[in-house]
């Protein structure tokens, strides 16, 4: 029992990692659409970024079991707008983790979006856990990351390097938001 306890917490602890990574990410991201010349006017670019942070908060609300409250992209008159609501997104979980141990990894998690793929697939989704949940913010996030990038470029920007072995490389620095940022 006491060496399943020591994986359950190398495995939390590997998932914060993830989550720090993926608060970096996103700031080195933001900072590049920031200094990127078009990066206003590309509603592509735009929708991308929305769909990122939506997740994380919807999962946020979801993992603290507050109400499921996702702000319509509409609200947002600008990006900066945009990324003032993503870092306070991150703050969300941030305060997620600091009540997370490793005996909730197995705990089933129920996604009130869940019956949308019932709908879509005939077939109704098998449980997840909240380990498979932190999983699939992170990697959904990085997913996104990714076509925002290309977009930063096609937007006349430069994208940043955001791989999990370059943070780690760096010496896993935190986040830092641009101009925006209030941490």
């Amino acid at each position: 029992m006491i060496r399943e306890d020591a994986v359950k917490l190398e495995i939390l602890n590997h998932l914060k990692d993830m989550f720090r990574h993926m608060y970096w990410a996103d700031a080195q991201v933001w900072n590049a659409v920031m200094s990127t010349p078009d990066a206003e006017r590309n509603n592509k670019l735009r929708t991308q970024l929305f769909q990122i942070h939506t997740a994380q908060y919807a999962f946020g609300q979801v993992w603290l079991k507050k109400p499921l409250e996702i702000p319509d992209l509409d609200k947002f008159r600008s990006l900066k707008e945009i990324a003032e609501w993503a870092s306070k997104s991150q703050d969300l979980l941030e305060q997620f983790f600091k009540n997370v141990g490793e005996e909730d990894l197995d705990q089933p998690v129920e996604l009130p979006w869940a019956h949308r793929l019932e709908e879509v697939f005939g077939k109704k989704p098998s449980a997840s856990t909240l380990a498979e949940t932190m999983i699939q913010v992170t990697s959904h996030s990085s997913h996104h990351r990714g076509q925002v990038c290309t977009s930063i470029r096609e937007s006349g920007g430069e994208p940043p390097l955001i791989d999990f072995i370059a943070w780690v490389w760096f010496g896993k620095p935190r986040a830092q938001w641009p101009a925006i940022d209030s941490k």
